[in-house]
């Protein structure tokens, strides 16, 4: 499954063609940006990646990030990821 940010915020449309929670536990994650950066830790956007999925397939349950591989650094204005991939467990 791949998301996209745009210029540091999610798409929303890259969520839309997710049906139900089992879609997404366990699978593979590529969330990635276009434009500006995402701000944070790659830990920050891999959860802010899974809040999104779950706010789109109204589930309350829980999933965790396990970080595969991840690009981003820290500048200035603090840390940025521009890239994460990571499996969601349950």
């Amino acid at each position: 499954m791949e998301i996209t940010y745009i210029n540091g915020f999610i798409s929303e449309a890259c969520l839309r063609g997710l049906k139900d929670f089992e879609q997404v536990r366990d699978a593979i994650i590529v969330a990635k940006c276009e434009g500006v950066p995402f701000r944070g830790s790659l830990m920050d956007m891999a959860r802010d990646a899974i809040v999104h999925i779950l706010k789109v397939l109204c589930s309350e349950t829980g999933l965790f990030p396990v970080i595969i591989e991840s690009f981003g650094g820290m500048d200035s204005k603090g840390n940025y990821t521009t890239k994460v991939v990571f499996q969601a467990v349950a």
